[in-house]
């Protein structure tokens, strides 16, 4: 009867075992990975790795900005896999540029950014821009500005060495609008128009 018992346990465990190894085998094709809150301490935590500073455009328009680190609980990750490897596909429903590979998750994210035109700050949409300059701080060299009659054209760039990627916003006296993330070469010939 002993026999029988230990017998039945090992089955018990060797089926348990082969159930949950082929089980995390099929997580890993289009898992997605919930966002999660941070708690008091990891909020305060992220505070005190965050980068914040000033590029002056002109002597009466300057950009005020803040880069914090990648934290991976605040964000819904969402994986694919091709025939060789794993990658993210997504990262809070959206494409994820900052990487060639998309193997790793990006080191840090543009947090804020605003535009000050004499005096009077404008917000500007700061979302998905991840691994925006290979230092961890952004510079003026990643920026256009082009004044039109009625508004403004601010031109941007972003790379941490790979995966380049552009933007730009459109810049009222009261609001802005960005254009969508691109790694398009055409989207990038603002550079060359100087």
């Amino acid at each position: 009867m002993k026999n029988k018992i230990t017998f039945s346990i090992i089955m018990f465990a060797l089926i348990f075992i082969v159930v949950f190894l082929l089980k995390k085998e099929d997580d890993n094709f289009g898992e997605v990975i919930e966002k999660q809150e941070l708690t008091r301490v990891e909020k305060i935590n992220q505070q005190k790795k965050t980068t914040k500073g000033k590029i002056d455009i002109t002597n009466n328009i300057h950009l005020i900005w803040s880069i914090k680190n990648f934290i991976e609980k605040e964000h819904k990750i969402e994986y694919c896999e091709s025939i060789d490897a794993r990658y993210i596909c997504k990262i809070d429903d959206k494409d994820y540029y900052g990487s060639d590979f998309r193997m790793d998750f990006p080191k840090n994210e543009l947090e804020k950014l605003s535009i000050h035109i004499n005096n009077k700050s404008i917000k500007l949409d700061a979302s998905q821009i991840y691994n925006p300059n290979h230092s961890g701080e952004l510079s003026k060299d990643q920026f256009k500005l082009e004044k039109y009659k009625d508004f403004y054209i601010l031109y941007a760039f972003f790379s941490d060495g790979a995966g380049t990627y552009t933007t730009y916003w459109k810049i009222t006296d009261y609001n802005s609008k960005r254009s969508e993330l691109s790694n398009d070469e055409k989207d990038f010939e603002w550079q060359s128009n100087n």
